[in-house]
C-alpha cells in the first residue's frame, strides 16, 4: 500500500480531483506523498485522526514559512491541542451559543433579503460580488465590531493570508500581510481601553478565564475569525449555486420546498468541502490503517476525500439534491470541529432561501467562473450566472 508513493497536487491536475480521490480509496488509501508527508482518504481513518488530538498534534498547521497551510503564520485554535486548546476556545464560546446565533438571525436573513433584492434579473451577475462574500463578511466584521467601511479588507486580507489574492506578487502580499496586522493591533489597543459589545473586546478582557492573551495573541485570534468567518460560507454558497446552475430541475425543487434547502447545504459541504484538507503531526508511532506512521510526520487529512468515501455513499462524486444524509467531516471532527459551522449553515440557509425566493429560474453567464488556486480551499474567485 505504501511502497508506491504519489504526487498528490499533480495527480489533481492531471486526472482531476473526482478520478483522482477515486483511484485514491481503490488503490491508496494511506500513503506517502511525494512531499513526504503522509495521506489519509478514508472516512474511517480521517475521523479517528481528528479524535486523537494527544498523538496527532495540531501544530502543524502553524510554521513552516510561505509553504506553510497557512502561510507560515501560527493561528491560535487552529495550531494548538489541549489543554490549551479548550481554554481558548472557551473564549470564543459565548459568542456562537444557540442562544447567540439565534438572536443574529433576523438580521442575516434581512441582509441575505436586501442582497438578493439587489441583484437584476435577466442579467448575469457575480454571484461571488453580489452575495457569497458580502453577506459572511458583513457578519464577521460586524461580530468583531469592525466600521462597515472597513468591512470588505477583510476580503483582501484574508485572500493574502491564504495566497489567493488577485495580484500574484508576494511584495504585494507582504505589504496587505503588515496591513491587517497593524489595523488588528491598533483594535486591540482601542478595545483594551475601551471595551465594547464585540468578539475583539472579549479577548482583551482581563479575568474572566485564567488565559490573558497578549496583543500579538489578540491579533491572532482577530485573523483566525477573518479567515474563518467569510471563507468557508463564500466557498460553500459558491459551490452550491455553481452544483445547482447546472440543474434547473433542483432549483425549482428547492423553490417548491424550501425545507430542502438544508440538506442541499450538507450535500454541497460534502461533495465540495470548502477546506480541503487539514495537517496534524504524529506525537509517537502510531499505527492505522495496517500502517505505522513514524513520530513526527505530518500527515495531511484529505476532508474531501474521506467525504467521498465509496464505503459510506454511494456514487458519492455526485451531488444529489435529496441523498439520505450521512455525517461528513467538512467542519472536521472532535475537538477542532469548527466552532463556527452553525453560523456558517446559518448564513448559507438565509442567503439560499433568499435567491430561491426571490428567483424562479437559475442558469450559466458566459463562462463558469475561475475556481481558487492552490490545494487548501476549494471555491470560486468569480461565477457569474443568470437569474430569472
Amino acid at each position: 500500500m505504501t511502497d508506491v508513493q504519489i504526487d498528490l497536487r499533480d495527480g489533481i491536475l492531471r486526472m482531476g480531483k473526482d478520478e483522482f480521490i477515486a483511484q485514491l480509496h481503490q488503490e491508496r488509501p494511506l500513503c506517502r506523498d511525494v512531499n513526504g508527508f503522509w495521506v489519509a482518504s478514508r472516512f474511517d481513518d480521517v475521523r479517528a485522526i481528528l479524535l486523537d488530538h494527544s498523538r496527532y498534534s495540531s501544530s502543524a498547521m502553524g510554521g513552516g514559512g510561505s509553504a506553510g497551510p497557512m502561510g507560515g503564520m501560527g493561528v491560535p485554535l487552529l495550531t494548538d491541542d489541549p489543554p490549551r486548546h479548550s481554554v481558548l476556545r472557551g473564549l470564543l464560546a459565548k459568542a456562537f451559543t444557540p442562544t447567540a446565533m439565534e438572536a443574529m438571525r433576523p438580521n442575516i436573513e434581512r441582509l441575505a433579503r436586501e442582497l438578493a433584492a439587489a441583484i437584476p434579473m435577466g442579467q448575469e451577475v457575480d454571484i461571488v460580488e453580489a452575495m457569497t462574500t458580502p453577506l459572511p463578511v458583513a457578519v464577521i466584521s460586524g461580530m468583531m465590531g469592525v466600521p462597515r467601511e472597513r468591512a470588505m479588507d477583510f476580503k483582501r486580507w484574508s485572500n493574502a493570508i491564504m495566497g489567493i489574492q488577485d495580484n500574484p506578487f508576494e511584495g504585494d502580499r507582504i505589504k496587505m500581510l503588515m496591513e491587517l496586522r497593524a489595523y488588528f493591533t491598533n483594535l486591540a489597543a482601542e478595545r483594551r481601553a475601551s471595551p465594547g459589545a464585540d468578539l475583539v473586546s472579549d479577548l482583551t478582557k482581563v479575568g474572566d478565564t485564567t488565559e490573558t492573551l497578549t496583543d500579538d495573541q489578540v491579533v491572532g485570534f482577530c485573523i483566525l475569525l477573518m479567515i474563518a468567518g467569510n471563507e468557508t460560507t463564500t466557498n460553500l454558497l459558491g459551490n452550491l449555486i455553481n452544483r445547482i446552475a447546472d440543474e434547473p430541475k433542483d432549483w425549482a425543487l428547492l423553490r417548491e420546498h424550501p425545507s430542502l434547502v438544508e440538506g442541499a447545504i450538507e450535500e454541497s459541504l460534502r461533495v465540495d468541502s470548502p477546506a480541503q484538507m487539514v495537517i496534524r503531526r504524529a506525537t509517537e508511532d502510531v499505527a492505522i490503517g495496517g500502517v505505522t506512521i513514524p513520530a513526527g510526520e505530518r500527515v495531511m487529512i484529505y476532508l474531501a476525500s474521506a467525504n467521498r468515501d465509496p464505503s459510506k455513499w454511494d456514487d458519492p462524486a455526485n451531488f444529489e439534491l435529496a441523498r439520505e444524509r450521512e455525517r461528513h467531516v467538512a467542519f472536521g471532527h472532535g475537538v477542532h470541529t469548527c466552532i463556527g459551522a452553525p453560523l456558517a449553515r446559518m448564513e448559507a440557509k438565509a442567503a439560499m432561501s433568499a435567491l430561491v425566493e426571490r428567483f424562479s429560474l437559475i442558469g450559466r453567464g458566459q463562462d463558469r467562473g475561475k475556481r481558487l488556486p492552490g490545494g487548501l480551499l476549494f471555491g470560486f474567485r468569480s461565477l457569474p450566472v443568470v437569474f430569472g
